[in-house]
């Protein structure tokens, strides 16, 4: 999911002393950033309208419970990853130790994995309309910027990110298994104009209708 935070350094400074923490109140946050619990309910309130931060309550002796906040499992797409840099560093020894050959096999396994459950995602869908269309929609609720255009005889999908794009800039062969996967996938002969690998401004694949 793609969560969004603004500028705000308040904000910012909530969300690191929760994740440091494990769960604070309002009162030791009021505390720790030196402004008023009121201007911190605030911006907790607007947090927690974004599905960052969550609360539970806490009893303490007599009286009304107190809440303590704290931030929710979404938040942690909030903080550096290193996925990409791990992929190709466990790349690289398979290819140092195993040769390029096993690299292209793996891929080979990720598109016929692709392929599987694309193909039951796109179920029922017989005509090439549907079923481009239908892979705009997968390729969407993946996380992918898609623009798909009619031109004449053919279609024009176009994808403005990459998920494995630090992949696919040193092990190219990535790109021949998802140009294979959307040609197995359609039954038609795609052909690939632009490649963000190549630094072009998306990958642009030609799908013919007839």
């Amino acid at each position: 999911m793609g969560l969004f935070i603004d500028d705000n350094q308040t904000r910012k400074s909530i969300i690191h002393l929760l994740k440091k923490s494990g769960g604070m109140s309002i009162d030791e946050l009021s505390k720790d950033i030196s402004i008023t619990p009121m201007g911190i309910r605030q911006h907790l309130l607007s947090l927690e309208k974004k599905g960052i931060v969550t609360y539970t309550a806490k009893k303490h002796g007599i009286g009304r419970p107190g809440f303590i906040y704290q931030l929710t499992e979404a938040a942690d797409e909030l903080f550096p990853k290193s996925y990409g840099s791990f992929a190709i560093e466990v790349l690289r020894d398979i290819e140092k130790y195993d040769g390029k050959d096993k690299i292209d096999k793996i891929f080979r396994w990720r598109k016929e994995r692709l392929l599987k459950s694309m193909k039951e995602a796109l179920s029922g869908k017989e005509d090439i309309d549907s079923i481009v269309n239908g892979l705009k929609n997968i390729l969407e609720s993946e996380g992918h910027f898609v623009d798909l255009s009619r031109h004449n005889g053919s279609y024009h999908l176009k994808q403005y990110n990459c998920p494995i794009n630090k992949i696919a800039l040193e092990f190219k062969s990535v790109c021949k298994h998802e140009l294979q996967l959307y040609r197995d996938l359609t039954g038609k002969d795609i052909t690939k104009i632009q490649s963000l690998s190549e630094g072009d401004p998306s990958c642009t694949f030609v799908i013919p209708v007839a």
